[in-house]
């Protein structure tokens, strides 16, 4: 019954619902595949039928997937059994399965039974942790020491998703060092270290992927290396080795916005045999689990309309991602991504995904109902600064009034309030006002204005004194 690694196996099943003496082995058939309505299939255990067999292999994530959907459909997995023999001799491998399954309950072949025994247990749904960060445990501090804060992540819209345990955007950060700092991009993210302390996790922006060296404990070919530079995914599960850890089936691809190596481990991937209103066919489903690319038609989005699309693992999403046809290349991708470093809010201003698309070409839009840090609101023209990675706002079009130099900070009606309120300046008419600013006022208000008197009578009268 023994099999090398690198032999290809298949599934016999012992279907134990209609057997009535617990000594006697229940009906034995081989898995090929699951139907269209996500039944599971089998045939009978003839060398004539290897043909039909669902095959698998160590090195694939094709179990794990399988087993999930096979878990999903049976109520009580535990009236059936699952067992790896070797495809190339499956008439004589499930005799002897037969034999150790009538004897099943003697050392020699529950031991024989274990090893060639796929658990159930070890393919049940793992609770996942869900829950989103407490920002009471975030060390604000540690952003304060790369040139951000977390207003600045609250109104790029990137705070939400790094308290959920997502990565950011490409952002600028500061670095210091000595006496000089270091302007740098990277993705930043929350993780917990080995204590359950919140901390930052930074992926900084390289110039290109790192293929030519080993990437845990793995060399990549000359073949690989272009796979990855062309698609951005490996299409395959390779075995990796993490530094003082096992080795595990993974996917592999590259971070568009960082050009980052991302391994995902493929048990964790979940399959499913429907997607978007289409069930896969039984090559598609092994295709789409090896890490191969699947072109699927007739899928229909949320708004009721068909569409089609080629889908991949991809490790970066952690899981699978829908590949249009103008995006199929990194480079395409890549392009794409730099659109996601526009804020989707804007200083509380939830921008539409056609602004954000003309603010990543380079264009500015007139915003209306901006708010400022005080909470008051404010219009400007907004232009994104590429290098800096960030919005600029603007006095009047940029586009327009640069070729004469009259581009100033924000729209005038405003100009005054968002310097006070957001950047700390000071303005002689309304320097002794205490409250903020409101939309166009560069002038202290009549309540403002006796304020100021009599705090100037009080000043007096403690001098006389």
């Amino acid at each position: 019954m023994e099999s090398n690694s690198n032999d290809n196996y298949v599934l016999v099943l012992e279907d134990r619902t209609e057997v009535k003496n617990e000594k006697e082995a229940g009906k034995l058939s081989v898995v090929s595949g699951i139907d269209d309505k996500g039944n599971l299939k089998t045939t009978e255990a003839t060398a004539a039928n290897q043909a039909a067999f669902l095959k698998f292999n160590s090195k694939e994530g094709l179990l794990e997937n399988f087993m999930k959907n096979f878990l999903r459909q049976f109520n009580e997995p535990t009236r059936f059994g699952l067992y790896k023999v070797v495809a190339s001799n499956v008439e004589q491998g499930v005799d002897n399965l037969r034999t150790l399954l009538q004897s099943r309950e003697k050392p020699d072949s529950k031991q024989q039974l274990a090893e060639i025994g796929v658990p159930f247990e070890d393919y049940l749904p793992r609770q996942k942790n869900t829950t989103a960060i407490d920002p009471e445990e975030v060390d604000w501090k540690q952003l304060d020491r790369l040139g951000l804060s977390r207003d600045q992540l609250e109104q790029s819209g990137e705070l939400t998703n790094m308290l959920s345990w997502q990565k950011s955007n490409l952002m600028t950060i500061a670095i210091p060092m000595g006496d000089t700092t270091i302007y740098t991009d990277a993705r930043l993210a929350f993780r917990t270290d080995g204590d359950g302390n919140i901390g930052l996790a930074i992926h900084p922006l390289r110039k290109e992927p790192q293929l030519d060296f080993p990437y845990m404990g793995y060399k990549f070919s000359p073949e690989e290396k272009e796979q990855l530079l062309t698609t951005g995914n490996l299409g395959k599960t390779i075995e990796v080795t993490p530094k003082n850890s096992e080795p595990f089936a993974a996917y592999v691809s590259i971070d568009p916005q960082t050009n980052e190596l991302i391994a995902l481990r493929a048990d964790r991937v979940n399959i499913p045999k429907d997607i978007k209103g289409v069930t896969l066919s039984d090559q598609q489903y092994k295709d789409l689990v090896e890490g191969k690319a699947v072109k699927v038609e007739g899928m229909i989005a949320k708004s009721g309309k068909s569409f089609n699309a080629t889908l991949q693992v991809n490790a970066e999403r952690k899981g699978i991602e829908f590949i249009f046809g103008d995006k199929q290349g990194l480079k395409e991708r890549q392009q794409h991504s730099q659109q996601q470093g526009v804020p989707h809010k804007l200083c509380g201003l939830e921008l539409s995904e056609k602004q954000r698309e003309a603010l990543n070409n380079g264009r500015a839009l007139y915003l209306k109902n901006m708010v400022d840090k005080e909470g008051n609101s404010f219009n400007a023209y907004v232009r994104m600064d590429k290098e800096q990675n960030r919005p600029r706002f603007y006095k009047w079009n940029p586009d327009k009034s640069q070729k004469n130099g009259k581009v100033e900070a924000v729209a005038e009606e405003h100009k005054t309030q968002v310097a006070v309120n957001n950047h700390g300046k000071t303005n002689e008419a309304t320097k002794n006002v205490k409250e903020p600013l409101k939309t166009g006022q560069t002038q202290p208000t009549a309540a403002q204005k006796q304020k100021q008197d009599e705090n100037k009578q009080k000043k007096s009268r403690g001098r006389k004194m």
